[in-house]
Formats: structure tokens, sequence, C-alpha cells
């Protein structure tokens, strides 16, 4: 049976902090409390983990408690539902020594919360739910792009948010943007990125990205800032410099970290052997990415066509706009005739049916019945001004924000717990 024994004990002024460590195991140490100057024994503990397929009264009955123990302890649990625990879940079971039954189990429910029962008498069970704290403070970051936005945030931020945390900057920053800019078509090498970030620290050295307050993206020499502004009166979350909403009718990509292998304009086909106007965009991704309908509509077809678009869908828009998406190796659940669909909903997957030679999305925009470039179809597309009331607040926000942007990479404000 495996035992943890105290690593260290730091005493500051009436507090002693006990750091609990697993010999058998290093690096699992996951439990930390905090005991008065005289309460510095801690009993051993046996760990455990939920297996795959094993149910919750199997997990508790390992640990050495009967039926009825088992019963009760569920009973005086409600926020731990047996019908609802997932495989993974941790529990450790606290014993006064090493050949007694266990006197209370411990639940680790999520990173930051933990749940501690313990035994009152033969019939009762005392809970206690620990939430350990989260410090949140403001980081910039600086990234150049020579590759993609992944790659330049990647680089940029591997001290301010190590690991896989970084995947968390990259979407959130990607999403102030998607109104605005095609990140697959538009970026370039020499273009940039900064941005202003609440960062979140927990348990165990995990790192979050709590919110982007602003960011400035350059985008062949030309800045967009996006600056986050609510009231209760605000839907929106970021404007631009102008205090325009930087949401609009319809998002600039209709997937998601897509790269364009084919734009509008004269192409020759792979398939066909001929040179002849590509009236769409297409967009090479895995099969079975999520496609998106770009914004709010109706679908007005569904339909297969073996030698052209494959499986296509079209999305009637407002002011004589359609958007068409096609090779799609499956439709959605709202990709079906007559559909009412709002912008970001799923109509379909990328495939490769139709006259495809790889999974792709080939996207079309046509305007009064005519294709027409993206580009072109949503350059004058322009998100809703703030109210008059706002500008004034927004504008001081703007500033102090900018003048963040301007510092260097690091940490700018210092922690708040939560």
């Amino acid at each position: 049976m495996r035992r943890i024994l105290p690593l260290a004990v730091a005493a500051v002024g009436t507090l002693a902090v006990v750091l609990l460590f697993r010999p058998s195991e290093p690096g699992g140490i996951w439990f930390a409390r905090s005991l008065g100057e005289s309460a510095v024994t801690v009993p051993p503990t046996d760990p455990d983990t939920l297996g795959q397929g094993e149910t919750l009264d199997l997990l508790l009955r390992r640990g050495g408690l009967d039926g009825a123990a088992v019963a009760q302890l569920v009973a005086a649990t409600p926020m731990i539902d047996p019908r609802r625990v997932r495989p993974g879940l941790a529990v450790e079971f606290v014993r006064p020594n090493d050949s007694m039954p266990a006197t209370g189990v411990r639940f680790k429910l999520a990173i930051d919360h933990i749940v501690h029962v313990t035994r009152a008498d033969s019939a009762r069970w005392v809970v206690r739910e620990e939430r350990l704290p989260w410090v949140t403070d403001t980081v910039v970051v600086h990234g150049a792009v020579m590759s993609n936005l992944y790659d330049a945030l990647d680089g940029a931020a591997q001290q301010t948010f190590p690991g896989s945390s970084r995947n968390g900057l990259v979407f959130a920053i990607a999403d102030v943007y998607k109104f605005r800019v095609d990140l697959s078509r538009e970026l370039q090498v020499g273009d940039s990125v900064s941005a202003v970030v609440e960062r979140m620290r927990g348990p165990e050295s995990t790192t979050r990205v709590a919110r982007v307050l602003a960011t400035r993206l350059f985008v062949a020499g030309r800045p967009l800032e996006a600056f986050r502004y609510e009231t209760p009166a605000t839907r929106n979350l970021f404007y631009d410099g102008a205090g325009k909403s930087l949401a609009t009718a319809f998002l600039r990509s209709p997937v998601e970290f897509a790269r364009v292998t084919s734009g509008f304009g004269m192409r020759f086909h792979p398939i066909l052997q001929i040179r002849r106007v590509h009236q769409g965009v297409d967009y090479g991704a895995v099969g079975g990415t999520p496609v998106n309908a770009i914004g709010d509509g109706t679908v007005i077809r569904v339909a297969y066509q073996p030698t052209g678009y494959g499986n296509v869908v079209d999305v009637r828009h407002p002011n004589g706009m359609v958007t068409r998406y096609a090779h799609l190796s499956r439709f959605s659940a709202k990709g079906r005739q007559g559909a009412r669909v709002m912008q970001g909903d799923v109509i379909g997957y990328v495939g490769k049916t139709g006259l495809a030679t790889a999974a792709h999305l080939h996207f079309e925009m046509l305007v009064n019945g005519r294709q027409t470039s993206p580009t072109v179809a949503l350059r004058n597309v322009d998100g809703t001004p703030l109210p008059s009331a706002a500008k004034s607040a927004f504008a001081l926000q703007r500033r102090t924000m900018l003048e963040l942007l301007g510092q260097a990479a690091g940490m700018v404000r210092r922690a708040a717990t939560d």
C-alpha cells in the first residue's frame, strides 16, 4: 500500500503549509492543505483512479469501504453523481495507519475542486469542498508571422503561456478577427501580432487564457486593432479604434485554420486539365473538419452532384447574397433544405465528393446570382458603432490598452487572486 509522506513544512505566522509527496509516483502531488502549527501529522493515504467502465461503487469498495459505508458516503455528497463520474477521477483514501480501514476519502473533481469526505461515526460522513485558488495577471505578447498565426504565437509566448495553453491563446486571438481577416488567406511573412491578455495560473502550474483585452494585427502593413469593451447595453465585445464593432454579418472564412489551396480567378483545373475561371476559394483541411455558415440565412439547396460540386449546400442571406459550400463529406443536422441557420452553425463537413482530388471545401459567394470573389463581396461589410454615450469611456480604455500594447513582452499587471 502506497503512502504519502510530508515533503516540507513551511511556517508563516500561525500557518503551516504541508506539501505532500508520494514517493512511488513522482510528479503525482495534487493535494496540499493548510494546517495549524500543531497539526503537522499527515495520515497515510492510498491513491486510486476510476478506470474505464468502472463504477463509483466499485472504486470505493476497492478502497476498503463496505456497501453501507458507500451508500452513506454517496448520500452525503450530492456534488458527486455516481451516474456522471468519468474515467480518470482521482481519489485518495485516508487511513489512521496502513492496517486500518479508510476514515476519509478525497475526490479530485477538477484541477481546482477537491471534495474532502471524513467519517464522523459509523453512520455519518462530514463533507467539505475546497476550491483551490487561481491568480490572474496581465501579460503582453508580440509575435512575428513567418508562416501563420499559430507559429507566430507559439514561438512568442513560450514563457508567458507554457505548454498547451498557447493553443488557447491562438484560438482566442483568431476568434477576435474572424469577422475581419481570413487568417488562412491574408496573413503574409512579415506581418505581426501583439496582444494584451489576462492570464490565469492555478494548481499544478496550470496556465489558461482568461480574456484577450486588446490586440493589434498587421496585415500587409495595415494595422487592425481590436479592443474589448463591454457595457450592459452592448452585446459585441470587440471594437476597432473608431469604436465600430468587429462583429459583422459575415465571418471571413467558413473553416477555422484551413489553408487556401486555390483562390478566385483563372487556374489550371487539376482534373479537367484545362485553364478556366475558378469561381470560388478552396480551403484545404482534414476530411471531417466542420464547415460553418458564414452568416445568418436559410438553406435553399442540399444536393449531390457527382460530376461537379459533390455534396453541396447553398444558404441564402439578406441583400441578394448566397453562399455555397461544396465537396462536403456529409451534411450536418442543420444542413437540410429549408433550415434556418445562424452565423457559425455547422452545416456540413469537409470532404472530397464530386470533382475533387483531395479533401477540401470549395466555397463560393454569389451576389445577385453572380459568383463574386469573397474578398470583394465582403469588402464593405461594416460593424455597428458604439452608442454615443459610451464613446468617451471607450476612448479612455483604448488609450490605456494602446500604452500596454507598446510595452515589451511579459507581465504588465501583477496578479490578483480569484
